[in-house]
């Protein structure tokens, strides 16, 4: 009975570590290699895991507004450890976002910087940050 329990709690502790590991590969969704400027209305931030996303609306060449979403690289946890909270982001607010387009095509990013009404805020260094390994707004 003993080693019956022993080895369902071994093999739950195999599938726990596993799922603590694994992780989504970012250069399958976006183009890593391209970066686009964004400027758009906030209408949503969701400061969650595995990345907080925003949701921003941005007006197209012809004045119509286009439902934009954006991934953070950082987890909450390295973003909390550079000042931001679920309240940095507010309905309404201005964003400029330097980001990695969706292969899809469709209006979908990977945020690599951000200016947030006019401030240029910090990410941190990771995927895609520009060398140096921070992300700030790029001129």
């Amino acid at each position: 009975m003993h080693t019956k329990l022993s080895i369902i709690i071994g093999i739950a502790a195999v599938l726990c570590a596993a799922t603590v590991f694994a992780h989504h590969g970012t250069s399958i969704s976006y183009e890593m290699d391209k970066t686009i400027n964004v400027t758009g209305v906030v209408t949503e931030f969701d400061f969650s895991f595995p990345h907080p996303s925003l949701y921003f609306d941005v007006k197209d060449e012809k004045g119509q507004v286009v439902k934009w979403g954006a991934e953070f690289l950082p987890t909450p946890p390295v973003m909390r450890n550079l000042g931001w909270s679920k309240i940095t982001i507010k309905s309404g607010d201005t964003v400029v976002l330097g980001c990695h387009p969706s292969k899809s095509k469709k209006p979908v990013c990977a945020v690599q910087s951000i200016t947030l009404n006019g401030k240029a805020m910090p990410l941190g260094g990771g995927p895609g940050a520009p060398a140096g390994g921070q992300r700030g707004q790029r001129q």
